[in-house]
């Protein structure tokens, strides 16, 4: 199976890809908004969402009163937000036009990890910042993912497999660490880091993450012979039973234009 550079592995027409956005919300919203916060977040403020997804923080930037344009390639979770203080766009930010110097704050999560060319992205968002402006971008470092106890039922093999999978598209599962420093390059100033990591089980939603991103790659994976049936089947099993794991280490860079 061919896989092209900055084809995006993860959603698509997943049948549960909405349950899969709701677990990494349930996981990382409370961080986010908290360095939402800290970056001064007001009313009136013009905000690009960048990668939106389910639109749970483009709610809640609307609700503080902010004007929240939310960009995705799939916009079909965010549709219904259309209002008076959310503008939704269907973009491509590696290649559609964006607007320039329009917003105070310029928020994405979880997506240049998967962009080849995200540099080159990393500055597109950046221009469109006003002078000023601020940018909150927050991606992973996978180092820190590891189910609690030994892994007798090769878990951590299927997982590599996945992500190496997923580097054929351009992911990179430990960009986090180079975050920051890329946002430097990109001429931001004030730019400081910082990553957060969670420890949950099986009574957590956040678990959904992790077992329907599996689900969501099972099939690509198996076509490509990288794994077999029973691999996969053995590495969807773990969930069924009671698991606690360390999540990947949640790494956010804040700067401004």
């Amino acid at each position: 199976m061919t896989v092209n550079k900055n084809d995006y592995t993860l959603g698509g027409d997943f049948a549960e890809e909405r349950t899969r956005l709701a677990g990494i919300e349930s996981l990382w919203d409370p961080g986010s908004q908290a360095l939402l916060d800290h970056v001064g977040l007001r009313v009136g403020w013009s905000c690009l969402e960048a990668g939106a997804g389910g639109g749970s923080l483009v709610e809640w930037m609307a609700a503080r009163r902010a004007y929240v344009t939310a960009v995705d390639i799939d916009t079909r979770f965010l549709r219904h937000l259309q209002s008076d203080l959310i503008d939704v766009r269907r973009i491509d930010v590696r290649h559609d036009e964006l607007p320039r110097a329009q917003f105070d704050l310029v928020h994405a999560r979880m997506l240049l990890e998967h962009l080849d060319d995200r540099c080159e992205v990393l500055a597109r968002l950046a221009a469109t910042l006003r002078p000023g402006g601020w940018m909150l971008i927050e991606d992973y470092d996978w180092e820190t993912f590891r189910f609690e106890g030994d892994d007798d039922d090769g878990f951590a093999h299927v997982a590599d497999v996945c992500m190496d999978f997923m580097a054929r598209s351009g992911y990179d599962k430990n960009y986090g660490r180079r975050l920051v420093r890329d946002m430097a390059d990109a001429g931001l100033r004030d730019v400081s880091g910082e990553g957060r990591m969670r420890i949950i089980d099986s009574g957590s939603q956040g678990l959904d993450f992790f077992r329907l991103s599996l689900d969501s790659l099972r099939a690509a994976v198996l076509a490509a012979g990288l794994i077999s049936q029973a691999e996969a089947q053995a590495a969807s099993t773990r969930f069924d039973r009671y698991v606690r794991l360390s999540t990947p280490l949640m790494m956010a860079g804040i700067g401004r234009r």
